[in-house]
């Protein structure tokens, strides 16, 4: 069964509010936010600031699979190239890619620079939350879908299977329903997922760490607060499982960790929006969203279209 628009937009809307709080806070380093938020629920007071690349390659993916949701990399390479704007906090490792694009570089190619060096940072996992809000209950296309979709900027293998977790991650939970989330056994659950034993060892971390309510310094030594897929994925997850049903506690806790906080809170946001649906998102967060090419009211739309093309592969 297909997912109701209202988690769809959720998920998008979570990405946008995370991306654009993240960004106010982006590269500051714990000391510093001890020094200017007196405790994690400072950071509820934060307004957001310009949405960045997180929100602009998600809408990419978004917009791609509502046209081709049995999925077309070349129209993902398009969009993404199309929509890409560099003022938006874009990594070296995507720019450099999306630049081989803009040259003419073929899909297949772009995510591997001169030399065979391919990123495995979090840019391709960032945005891939839209395809587990059409492939949810497909694990195997799901997976398929999402490595294709990294490989277009990021062909390292890290890289890959951090976009492949994000998605697992935003599928079990907008597949919840109001079933009570076990935090540690969502975690356990998206670290089955792994193909790779990085990544389990960490989602076992942090099981462990979200069963005693871990401080900061401790949450971003064991899991990394940084721009690689591996120090990311799973601390947005463990954003999440420490508040599932609270989407503004979930992204303090993703914005008390500093570093690559557009990336992590946008992930927390995607995870979280899936959840609790575009009503459990702040409407005091949604109405200082910036309104520039994506809006609230653009993911709106998106959301639908979206919503309508995963109907029709459940009919296929």
């Amino acid at each position: 069964m297909s997912l109701p628009q209202a988690r769809i937009e959720g998920s998008l809307l979570g990405t946008m509010a995370g991306d654009s709080l993240g960004g106010q806070v982006e590269a500051q380093t714990l000391g510093q936010l001890r020094q200017r938020y007196a405790d994690e629920s400072a950071f509820l007071a934060l307004q957001p600031g310009p949405y960045g690349a997180a929100t602009e390659m998600t809408a990419a993916v978004a917009v791609s699979l509502a046209r081709f949701p049995e999925f077309n990399p070349a129209d993902l390479a398009a969009e993404i190239v199309r929509t890409a704007t560099a003022r938006r906090r874009y990594g070296h490792g995507t720019m450099i890619a999306i630049e081989r694009l803009r040259a003419g570089e073929s899909w297949k190619n772009a995510g591997t620079a001169a030399g065979g060096r391919t990123s495995f940072g979090n840019g391709a996992a960032v945005r891939s939350g839209p395809v587990a809000l059409v492939y949810a209950e497909d694990a195997e296309t799901m997976r398929w879908v999402a490595e294709e979709a990294a490989a277009i900027t990021h062909s390292h293998a890290l890289a890959a299977e951090g976009a492949v977790l994000h998605a697992a991650a935003v599928g079990l939970a907008a597949l919840g329903g109001r079933r009570e989330v076990d935090p540690a056994q969502f975690l356990l659950t998206v670290g089955a997922e792994a193909g790779m034993r990085e990544y389990r060892s960490r989602y076992e971390s942090a099981a462990r760490l979200v069963e005693r309510d871990a401080k900061a310094q401790h949450v971003v030594e064991m899991l990394g607060n940084g721009r690689s897929a591996l120090g990311s994925v799973v601390t947005a997850a463990y954003c999440f499982a420490c508040h599932p049903d609270d989407f503004e506690r979930a992204i303090a806790k993703a914005l008390s960790l500093g570093g690559n906080a557009s990336s992590i809170a946008a992930m927390t946001g995607a995870i979280s929006g899936a959840r609790v649906g575009v009503k459990g998102v702040p409407q005091r967060w949604v109405e200082k969203l910036e309104r520039a090419t994506l809006s609230p009211e653009r993911l709106h739309t998106i959301a639908a279209d979206l919503a309508s093309a995963a109907r029709r592969i459940e009919k296929s």
